[in-house]
């Protein structure tokens, strides 16, 4: 199985019996074999993703089949992407939300994950002793945020 234009092997394309179960894969050269119980004529259907699929005649196991795949490219005016970091239930909170996800964790400039909470609107970090620090959210101002 080859490529129609360039003459490319193409490793992984699909080959099924028409009206069977029964198939095969290529290889990486483009090589495949069908073992199958059926009497000849059959029909093999062959497709592979970015190309046209192409259903064909299979009178004999004598010689080998040649099969040249044709793309099947479809031109387009526009791609839209759209896409939101921040989920629709936290846009119809009442409150301010922020959230640190892994990227933010990794891009940030403090030393732990604690400190890079601190950076957050509304998080205070305050240190109750050496190397212990306490988290107070928006409106829990205690060293011991029990709410929070």
């Amino acid at each position: 199985m080859r490529d129609a234009e360039n003459n490319d092997p193409l490793i992984g394309a699909n080959i099924i019996i028409e009206g069977t179960s029964e198939g095969n894969v290529t290889d990486f050269d483009g090589n495949f074999e069908l073992v199958t119980d059926l009497n000849f004529p059959f029909n093999i259907v062959i497709s592979y993703t970015g190309y046209s699929s192409q259903t064909m005649e299979v009178a004999s196991a004598d010689e080998p089949i040649i099969i040249k795949l044709a793309t099947d490219a479809l031109t387009i005016d526009v791609v839209e992407v759209k896409g939101r970091r921040i989920s629709e239930k936290q846009q119809q909170a009442p409150l301010t939300i922020e959230t640190l996800d892994n990227i933010a964790i990794k891009e940030t400039a403090s030393e732990s994950f604690y400190d890079g909470l601190g950076t957050l609107k509304g998080v205070d970090l305050t240190a109750a002793s050496l190397g212990f620090k306490v988290i107070n959210m928006r409106g829990f101002k205690s060293t011991s945020p029990v709410r929070s």
